[in-house]
């Protein structure tokens, strides 16, 4: 509920703060003393736009905010979870500075939002049903949220839901496979071309290009090569006994009689040896490279050719042997796949279906019950209006098929006749704004305590009542603050009378400027406002009327 309001340097006000309380408060003043500029500031701190200059004349700032509180259970404290926004000891303090400029700075318990996640929290917190404010319950969503919550139908909504998230997730993964076959059918021809070349090309080793490169450096070169080996070998084998293998074998003979004079000289001998036999192995060695070294002309071309379509595979599949190998992997997967893809596309196709009938059934028996749901209501809802003064008002609840959404296959939309013999039409757009007060009160009397949203606003609910009428409509709203709190502006004593709590609006001239002043007001105060409200000045007689008003409320109110 609304525990206080604050408003500073607002249009007319220079300063106001009301503190609310549960039950039935009325808010009364003379015509443009300043009612309709409280229910502004509300509706701004609930997230309405700002529309025209608001600051009060000579202030930089105007500056606005309400205290809330709720349980901890409430769809308000879900919504401030779901927004990283949490519960300021059960409750939320909404905030919003106007510049001059126009430029809006909005918190809720000090932490900074933006407009459209204020006014999602102000739907949850007050109606206003006002020409000019908050009419929920005249959008089509909302009117198909009353329905549902006045059928009491959760278990069959959140089952419809079910199947519309089963049946959109199936429709999802069918499209997927048909994008993804689309796709690969105009893929495929060359994947198919580009797999066969692979193929054909009987890719092994990511570094054969390498390795034929070497290869043909080595057979380009072969006569320098020949040149290079059988003169390293000149000198190692030599002729008639003068290469490097016969003059270490010669050296060591001499050596080895030394080192037995000289043992210390065996080290030196072993060596030599050693030495020997690895310049044997490399003159063998080098000897078999010479004599490999013949290269035809047909080998030589192979391998060039070979080499050419290696570097043709690289440039066209990722520029090297690994890349291309991984490419051809990757196009037969996928064909492989576009082969399995029509079958998988039936599966797919068939649970679409099957989601479709599933979601079809759920809606139908969501459908049944919103309709028997809506004839009841459509009775009671007309009946609460003719006491309300719309004497021959028939309101009722269309109920409509349309294509699977996610809130179900019905569209609702509430209907009016305000008079006999008129066609009924959309509410939102044959009545008018006191019949659009006395709706939202006939909607939330009817609603009673399952309506969370625990702060009603009725501005002039009373437009043109009177009499017994005007009774009627204070016994609703008497009967409707046992379970919400509401605060109702009105001009009639009638329902001034019944409130719990009164706030009289006045406007005065202060040091030459004119200001609106609100406050609470009881006793002879209140006496005189409701007589003022009578005939329009606190005579005896209004003033004695006034009273017996008044008394007959303290006795009912009385334990």
């Amino acid at each position: 509920m609304l525990e206080r309001l604050e408003i500073h340097d607002f249009v007319l006000i220079d300063s106001l703060v009301l503190d609310f309380n549960k039950g039935l408060t009325v808010i009364t003043g003379e015509t443009g003393s300043g009612k309709s500029i409280i229910l502004s500031a509300l509706g701004l701190l609930l997230g309405d736009r700002l529309k025209g200059a608001v600051v009060r004349q000579g202030a930089k700032e105007a500056s606005l905010s309400a205290l809330f509180n709720f349980p901890q259970s409430s769809a308000a404290a879900s919504y401030l979870a779901q927004h990283g926004l949490e519960a300021d000891e059960g409750g939320a303090l909404i905030q919003r500075i106007i510049r001059q400029s126009g430029r809006s700075i909005m918190s809720i318990n000090g932490q900074s939002v933006t407009r459209e996640v204020l006014e999602g929290l102000g739907g949850l917190l007050v109606d206003i049903s006002s020409q000019m404010a908050h009419q929920s319950l005249l959008r089509k969503d909302a009117q198909l949220v009353f329905l549902d919550s006045a059928a009491h139908d959760g278990a069959l909504l959140s089952a419809y839901h079910d199947a519309w998230t089963s049946w959109k997730g199936a429709q999802d993964h069918l499209a997927s496979l048909e994008e993804e076959g689309r796709r690969m059918g105009q893929e495929a021809d060359y994947m198919r071309f580009c797999l066969d070349e692979l193929d054909k090309a009987s890719l092994s080793d990511p570094g054969e290009d390498e390795h034929l490169d070497a290869q043909l450096r080595i057979m380009k070169e072969a006569g320098s090569l020949r040149d290079g080996l059988e003169d390293g070998l000149a000198i190692l084998r030599g002729g008639m006994g003068e290469g490097v293998v016969s003059l270490l074998a010669d050296a060591l003979d001499p050596l080895r009689k030394a080192s037995r004079i000289d043992p210390s000289l065996s080290s030196y001998v072993d060596r030599l040896e050693s030495a020997s036999i690895e310049i044997e192995d490399i003159s063998s060695s080098l000897r078999s490279s010479l004599n490999g070294l013949s290269f035809s002309e047909e080998e030589m071309e192979e391998k060039n050719s070979r080499l050419a379509l290696l570097q043709r595979m690289k440039r066209k599949h990722g520029g090297s042997l690994a890349s291309a190998m991984q490419r051809r992997d990757e196009y037969r997967a996928a064909l492989e796949r576009e082969d399995d893809r029509q079958a998988l596309v039936e599966e797919a196709a068939k649970a679409v279906e099957a989601a479709h009938e599933a979601l079809l059934e759920a809606g139908g028996r969501l459908s049944d019950v919103r309709r028997r749901k809506a004839v009841g209501l459509s009775e009671e809802i007309s009946r609460t209006l003719r006491l309300l003064g719309l004497k021959d008002a028939v309101f009722s609840i269309q109920v409509t098929s349309c294509q699977p959404c996610p809130s179900g296959m019905d569209e609702v939309v509430f209907m009016l006749a305000a008079n006999k013999g008129e066609k009924a039409g959309p509410v939102s757009q044959v009545a008018s704004g006191g019949e659009l007060s006395r709706i939202m009160l006939a909607l939330k009397s009817v609603a009673g305590s399952d309506d969370e949203v625990a702060t009603l606003v009725f501005d002039e609910v009373d437009a043109g009542l009177g009499g017994r009428t005007a009774m009627a409509v204070s016994k609703q709203l008497v009967a409707l603050s046992g379970s919400h709190q509401v605060i109702a502006i009105t001009h009639l004593a009638q329902i001034a009378a019944k409130a719990n709590w009164h706030v009289r609006v006045r406007k005065a001239e202060v040091d030459g400027r004119t200001v609106s002043h609100a406050g609470e007001i009881s006793g002879d105060e209140r006496i005189e406002e409701t007589a003022r409200l009578l005939s329009g000045k606190a005579d005896a007689i209004a003033l004695e009327h006034a009273r017996s008003l008044l008394e007959v409320q303290d006795v009912v109110d009385a334990p």
